[in-house]
């Protein structure tokens, strides 16, 4: 009886595991980067990302604590560069944040008010799971780590030279075509 209780709490337990268990996150082959020069280049200091001039025709540009383009009534872009200040000098470096809420994995935050924090930011970008896709793509140093959804798309930027912060762009309206020319062929430029 006594190895049937224990050979039932393992299946429970396997079984639970299962189910919280992070959806895994798809690797994307990278995009060729866009060969036509006119363009404006937002994120500048941090991750540049040149978006195609064509597309900008009518849109309206905001900057304050980021970079705000509303192309239309439907479709809007806002970029912005989140630093180790913002977040109160955690003891992590801010370019490994995206990972561990993407990865769904908090084990290497110590801090409980920071492993709250990426939770919240956790729940916010990638639930609910089953209407949004996660995925990454490395573009030369730079990872980007995607949460699409056709209405709402976060991108958090990276890469191993800026240890100290991490650009995110929160896309409205875009459809994955529009991403993949717009923002992803436009990554380093």
């Amino acid at each position: 009886m006594k190895r049937f209780r224990t050979t039932a709490l393992t299946l429970l337990l396997c079984l639970s595991a299962s189910a919280c268990a992070s959806p895994k996150l798809s690797v994307l082959d990278p995009v060729e980067p866009r060969t036509e020069a006119s363009g404006v280049t937002i994120s500048r200091t941090a991750h540049p990302i040149k978006l195609p001039l064509e597309s900008l025709a009518g849109a309206t540009f905001i900057g304050s604590d980021g970079e705000l383009i509303l192309y239309n009534k439907r479709k809007g872009l806002f970029a912005t560069v989140v630093t180790s200040d913002d977040w109160g000098n955690p003891a992590i470096q801010m370019n490994e944040a995206p990972s561990y809420i993407f990865n769904r994995d908090l084990s290497a935050v110590q801090n409980p008010d920071l492993r709250k924090e990426l939770e919240g930011v956790i729940r916010m970008t990638l639930e609910p799971a089953k209407e949004k896709e996660a995925s990454l793509v490395t573009m030369g140093e730079i990872t980007a780590y995607i949460a699409f959804n056709p209405k709402k798309t976060i991108i958090m930027l990276t890469s191993p030279d800026k240890p100290d912060l991490f650009t995110q762009l929160v896309l409205d309206n875009f459809s994955w075509e529009e991403i993949e020319h717009e923002i992803l062929k436009g990554i380093g430029g």
